[in-house]
């Protein structure tokens, strides 16, 4: 590991060492805390939109079972008026 206080093209800082070691472990902990929180905010969402995708698939098939069982029903009425029809001539 270099030194850098022999280092004549280190940068050179103002303030004490003790005060940006924790000035920038801080930062890296808040950038932490941020990346942490945006991940889990990604993960909710991205469980939420596959959940939604899930239930919008299952309603869109139970419609068309819906249907499918109205279409039966009005064709089932058909016959039976046609009978009714039939039996009053």
């Amino acid at each position: 590991m270099p030194d850098h206080r022999m280092d004549t093209n280190a940068k050179r800082f103002k303030s004490p060492l003790r005060k940006l070691v924790n000035f920038f472990e801080e930062s890296r902990n808040q950038w932490k805390a941020k990346y942490k929180q945006t991940k889990s905010n990604v993960k909710r969402l991205e469980n939420k939109n596959r959940y939604l995708k899930n239930r919008n698939a299952q309603l869109n098939q139970h419609v068309k079972h819906l249907e499918s069982e109205l279409n039966q029903i009005k064709l089932r009425e058909k016959q039976l008026q046609q009978l009714v029809k039939k039996k009053k001539r």
